[in-house]
This record gives C-alpha cells, sequence and structure tokens, in this order.
C-alpha cells in the first residue's frame, strides 16, 4: 500500500440522520483465512460469505430492522439463526464501516493511499475493541484495509471491490435452510427466500 504522508488532520465528522451507503461487491483477504471473504452490501442490507474447510458461514445484517442472521452451511445441514443487532453494532465479522469504528474509537487522518485501485482516506483509529491502528477508507465511509498495531500487514484488505446495485436475493434465506430462532428472541424477522438462487457473478 502506496502511503502519502499528511499532517494529522480533524477527528472524522459524524454523520446525523439517514446515512446514503453504497451497494457494492467486494472481494477481502483476511489473514488466517485460506480462501478470501465475499461482501455484498445493498443500502442497510450486508451480506458476508465465510468459507473454512467444508463450512460455508454467511452473516446477514438489517440495520433497519435490526436483525441478523447466521446461516451455516456443512454437507447437507443448513441451518439459519436469527440473533438481534443494536443500531450502532458493527457488522460481522468484518468492520466495514467507519461510521462502526467512529462509534467506538477516536479517528483522526493522516494520509492518503490506494487499496484495490481504490483511492482511500488513511485515518489513525484508537479504541476500537481496545486496540488502535490504521484503516484506509474510501470517501464514501468504506473500509479498504484494516492494519491494528503490531501486525506487519493488514488485518484485512480489498482486494477487489465493484459499486453496483445488488440483486435483492442475495440478501434472503434459501429455501433450504432450516429456520431457527433462539429461545426468548421473539419470532422470525426475515422471510426464506423464493426458490431462485441468486444470479452468478
Amino acid at each position: 500500500m502506496a502511503l502519502m504522508a499528511l499532517p494529522s488532520l480533524a477527528q472524522a465528522p459524524v454523520t446525523g440522520g439517514p446515512r446514503l451507503e453504497p451497494d457494492f461487491y467486494a472481494v477481502i483477504g483476511v489473514a488466517g483465512f485460506e480462501r478470501p471473504v465475499e461482501v455484498r452490501q445493498s443500502g442497510a442490507k450486508r451480506r458476508e460469505d465465510v468459507a473454512t474447510g467444508g463450512v460455508v458461514q454467511t452473516f446477514l445484517t438489517d440495520r433497519t430492522r435490526g436483525a441478523l442472521v447466521v446461516m451455516t452451511a456443512a454437507g447437507q445441514r443448513r441451518v439459519a439463526f436469527f440473533f438481534p443487532l443494536s443500531p450502532g453494532q458493527a457488522s460481522p465479522p468484518l468492520p466495514l464501516d467507519l461510521v462502526d469504528l467512529q462509534a467506538t474509537a477516536k479517528l483522526n487522518r493522516i494520509g492518503a493511499a490506494n487499496v484495490a485501485g481504490r483511492p482511500c482516506n488513511l485515518w489513525r483509529y484508537n479504541g476500537y475493541l481496545n486496540r488502535s491502528g490504521i484503516v484506509c477508507a474510501t470517501s464514501d465511509g468504506i473500509v479498504l484495509q484494516l492494519t491494528p498495531d503490531g501486525r506487519h500487514s493488514p488485518l484485512f484488505s480489498v482486494v477487489s471491490i465493484t459499486f453496483a446495485r445488488q440483486d435483492p436475493r442475495w440478501f434472503t434465506i434459501p429455501p433450504d435452510y432450516q429456520v431457527a430462532s433462539l429461545p426468548g428472541e421473539g419470532g422470525l424477522v426475515a422471510a426464506p427466500a423464493p426458490a431462485a438462487a441468486p444470479p452468478a457473478h
């Protein structure tokens, strides 16, 4: 990542009211993962697909409805669990929104760089998960790279990102998943998807 040093600037501005979040599809390299993580975002909805060994975990986040769905596929077994999601809670497993970091950390701009062919602003963060480090985020607030202090390489870095409208079917539960709700969490917060599968890339 090429760095261009700049004097320390003011803390990131606090956003108020509804925020327009761009639609995108990203492939992200994560330290310790044998395969990249795939991320799709459409407005307040985000999908993150994590494959490890023969298990695929999918995290569906809907911030408007305050819901997190964790889908697990291993062999023929497919199950989806629902969890409540507080308005300020970061979307697991990756903090891809600068606003998520700003909610719990102090941010100071320190320069500019380029990640995956995209220009981004460098921010020094302090306090996120009781750690400090550097992130590079686009002008829209999409975090392209995060490097905690003490690491020689990024914890995660975007390999490629395409800003385009995402098909709504990516953010619903396929019909072959067993839907479950944890005791005490109330009823279902989303409906299974139509039989049609999401489109290929």
